[in-house]
């Protein structure tokens, strides 16, 4: 398969990639279409908005984390990835 991306989008694939944060297109694209599967999958009708707002005012109570934004992303984007893992969606 060959795709064709916009070279602002290949911009963004590239400075990824050299950042360390993905070891390859394939793997940065196949998280991309994950993310968004995610994303058009949410269903806004399930969403308990209450407990929402109750641990967003948590976080607030809570204060200044001690944890990096890169740090925060890396655990973040780690635990997505065993999610998915979990639910046997396999990269492209």
């Amino acid at each position: 398969m060959q795709i064709t991306l916009p070279p602002e989008v290949m911009d963004i694939l590239h400075r990824k990639i050299a950042a360390g944060q993905y070891s390859s297109p394939d793997e940065a694209i196949a998280f991309a279409l994950q993310i968004l599967d995610d994303y058009e999958t949410w269903d806004d009708a399930t969403t308990d908005h209450d407990a929402l707002r109750r641990f967003i005012q948590e976080g607030i109570d809570s204060g200044p984390s001690d944890l990096d934004p890169q740090q925060f992303f890396a655990q973040w984007r780690a635990e997505l990835a065993a999610r998915h893992a979990a639910a046997n969606i396999s990269p492209v």
